[in-house]
């Protein structure tokens, strides 16, 4: 369920249409199975598998150490497991949204899919402040619902494409002679971030960012 913006611009929860509903697929698998990315139940909180080693205990059977991180709180731990041990698996599946704006600290979503709008905090936000500080409107986004048998289906967070294409508001010119090989200079791009580009980048230029880095990828031809 999802809080949604009603014509009268109050928010009231509201159920996805079910021709947008998906099955809730829990199954139990053997830690010997379970794979790194895979979002698992234990102690009745969402994990996700970061790695998992097999090691012989001396008396004949094997102990399994996963690496896990919890989906909400970010916080890791590293549990020992029998090989007979099961782990509950759950639904985490992401859907297309668009960034409309930010309020109070949280991001207003728009959904590909219904047109709903959503909210999430900012701090849901994958790679924290760094990657939300490099949302722009109209940005594609990826909510992640997770579904747990206790609670049903739930948005829990989102995450921005790897690159996206911004618009260069302003540069600060290098003064004196070019030197050899590639000069970077400072530019602020639109949305108020600073990095460093190429001396050839001019103000108005559309340029692909790599998110993660901050760094510059090339010029955008195709969006000019």
């Amino acid at each position: 369920m999802l809080p949604i913006r009603t014509a009268a611009s109050q928010w009231r929860v509201t159920a996805r249409p079910a021709c947008f509903s998906i099955s809730k697929r829990f199954y139990k698998l053997s830690v010997l199975q379970v794979k790194k990315g895979q979002v698992v139940d234990y102690k009745n909180k969402s994990w996700r598998v970061l790695n998992r080693e097999s090691s012989s205990s001396g008396r004949g059977g094997a102990v399994v150490k996963v690496d896990m991180q919890e989906l909400l709180s970010n916080a890791k731990i590293s549990e020992r497991f029998k090989s007979a041990d099961s782990l509950e698996v759950l639904n985490l599946q992401d859907e297309p949204y668009q960034y409309l704006y930010t309020q109070e600290n949280k991001a207003y979503l728009l959904s590909l899919e219904t047109y709903e709008e959503a909210e999430l905090p900012l701090d849901t936000c994958e790679g924290g402040e760094d990657a939300a500080a490099m949302l722009e409107d109209g940005m594609n986004v990826a909510v992640n619902f997770l579904t747990r048998p206790e609670t049903g289906r739930q948005a829990i967070g989102f995450k921005l494409p790897d690159h996206h294409t911004y618009t260069v508001q302003s540069c600060v010119e290098r003064a004196g002679q070019a030197a050899k090989g590639t000069v970077f200079k400072s530019a602020t791009l639109a949305n108020g971030t600073k990095m460093q580009v190429p001396e050839f980048v001019k103000e108005g230029d559309k340029i692909v960012v790599e998110i993660a880095t901050k760094r510059y990828m090339r010029r955008d031809t195709v969006n000019k």
